[in-house]
């Protein structure tokens, strides 16, 4: 069992405290996902329907840094720049509600300087990869070192890091990438919290994702040193068409790892349409105990003022 890092809150809860995993979509960033405009004040009252009080706020900048997306090249950067600017402005607009992380394509020559300014910036406490849309996979050596110069980094600034390490498109994907993950890039940021998006994966609970969920639990349960500070968010895991043996799984591995590592997410397209809905729906489907849950609900980690 995993260290128990995250500091559950005491009062009986009927939602998270918080939620780990939400978007804004900005005029620049909502040609490429054809959604509505969603500033911050949309994302609290949303928080407020759902009875969540705060709200990481995962910039997406690292998408104009995407070599599919029809951008030019000069504009690549910029756009970067001017996105963790906006994310920013809107998180100091509705706090303490919100609090953002920044992001870049890591693969990107300004990645590490545009962090590093990035993180200067007023409400801005973490940093957010985004692998499948960037490019990266674990596999490539030369993506594995960029990825710990990102997390040393993390490690020299200590700030958090949040990943969506499911590899572009799911291909060459599997429990390999957790045991590097963990015995090769961990060890870069020992002492800062991790957070794997969406249990590891990037929608329904599969038979790939839950075989590199496994290998993440067989880390914990060897008490591996470099999964002390690991933590999993569970964003658009558990859907509305889960399957009673998906959601079985889903709590199995969540025992594996411990309540006190697993974080509550809802992500700009939340299971049900709404914060409120997707939470709902993964306390209605995954079979844990009220404890278990009130656990999930109150995990506040550090960097959570």
């Amino acid at each position: 069992m995993l260290a128990a890092c995250a500091t559950p809150n005491a009062t009986k809860r009927s939602a998270p405290l918080v939620d780990y995993h939400q978007h804004l979509v900005s005029a620049a960033f909502q040609p490429f996902v054809t959604l509505p405009l969603r500033d911050g004040a949309a994302v609290v009252r949303e928080l407020d329907d759902a009875g969540i009080e705060r709200a990481v706020v995962l910039s997406v900048a690292y998408t104009y840094g995407d070599d599919r997306k029809p951008i030019s090249e000069q504009d690549r950067d910029r756009m970067t720049r001017e996105e963790n600017d906006w994310t920013s402005a809107q998180v100091m607009a509705n706090a303490p509600r919100l609090m953002g992380f920044c992001s870049a394509n890591p693969l990107r020559e300004a990645a590490l300087a545009e962090l590093q300014r990035c993180l200067r910036l007023p409400g801005m406490v973490g940093i957010k990869q985004h692998w499948g849309n960037s490019g990266v996979t674990l596999r490539n050596p030369a993506h594995l070192a960029r990825m710990q110069q990102v997390f040393a980094l993390a490690e020299r600034l200590r700030v958090p890091i949040l990943v969506h390490m499911r590899a572009r498109g799911g291909l060459n994907y599997g429990a390999e990438d957790a045991r590097i993950f963990v015995e090769k890039l961990l060890p870069s940021a020992p002492d800062v919290d991790v957070i794997v998006a969406h249990f590891a994966g990037g929608g329904d609970y599969s038979d790939q994702l839950d075989q590199v969920m496994a290998a993440f639990a067989e880390a914990v349960q060897r008490h591996e040193p470099a999964t002390r500070n690991l933590y999993f968010d569970v964003s658009q895991v558990v859907t509305a068409g889960a399957t009673p043996h998906q959601s079985a799984l889903v709590a199995e591995r969540i025992r594996q790892i411990g309540p006190r590592h697993i974080l509550y997410g809802s992500d700009t397209l939340p299971p049900g349409g709404s914060i409120r809905a997707g939470w709902q729906i993964f306390h209605s489907k995954v079979p844990l105990t009220p404890s278990e849950f009130q656990t999930i609900m109150g995990n506040r980690l550090p960097f959570i003022h």
